[in-house]
């Protein structure tokens, strides 16, 4: 392993493919009060807290709810879609064993720890990602860099060596304002609404060892 080199993973839309998952729980969800997302708003939901989301969007279309029976209600319609289809992203499998040990490998997401603990109960995420930051375990979510600076501090290694993969507006902006080199992948969000990454791949077997020396090295 090469200590000194740091790989942070996003865990919805990177590591494990609930994008889709997550929009069809809350097309459900928003039905129940006649409310059509326009396909303009979903970048202002992905990788934004669960907290955020639920705020933003009760105000956003006047949903006059009881909050904790709204986000209650929102859980139950994505667990039902998790349960269903849940499942890593494609390549990502293949990338964790193209990298064989030779990076630290860590994950930053917005998810809380329920979420969190329930996908990891399933999947096993702990085996795979030596450190973990989940929803909450900062004072400030993404878009702020909070959550990547806790990752690198669990790690003891400085932004000009870390490499962070996102797929949404608020995480990219997050690993841009920690300062580490962000490779955004397509998919969630156009192209045109990302922030301005260091690099855009459209699927996880783009990278491999020798992407990520080179990134390092131009940067």
């Amino acid at each position: 392993m090469n200590p000194c080199k740091l790989i942070l993973f996003d865990l919805d839309g990177v590591t494990i493919d609930t994008e889709p998952l997550y929009a069809k729980g809350e097309i459900k969800l928003f039905a129940e009060y006649e409310v059509t997302i326009p396909d303009e708003d979903w970048k202002l939901f992905r990788g934004c807290s669960e907290e955020t989301f639920y705020n933003l969007s009760m105000m956003r279309y006047k949903i006059d709810e009881d909050r904790t029976l709204f986000m209650k209600k929102g859980r139950q319609y994505i667990l039902s879609e998790f349960e269903q289809h849940l499942d890593f992203m494609h390549g990502f499998k293949n990338l964790i064993n193209k990298l064989n040990k030779q990076y630290s490998i860590g994950l930053v997401t917005s998810s809380p720890e329920h979420m969190f603990k329930w996908v990891d109960e399933r999947l096993n995420l702990s085996s795979i990602f030596e450190h973990i930051v989940y929803g909450g375990m900062t004072k400030q979510g993404k878009p702020n860099p909070d959550p990547y600076l806790l990752g690198m501090e669990q790690f003891n290694i400085d932004a000009k060596n870390t490499m962070i993969i996102e797929d949404s507006v608020h995480g990219i902006q997050a690993g841009l304002s920690a300062k580490a080199t962000v490779v955004a992948l397509t998919g969630s969000v156009d192209v045109k609404d990302m922030p301005p990454a260091h690099k855009i791949i459209n699927s996880l077997n783009e990278i491999d060892a020798n992407f990520i020396n080179s990134l390092f090295k131009i940067l």
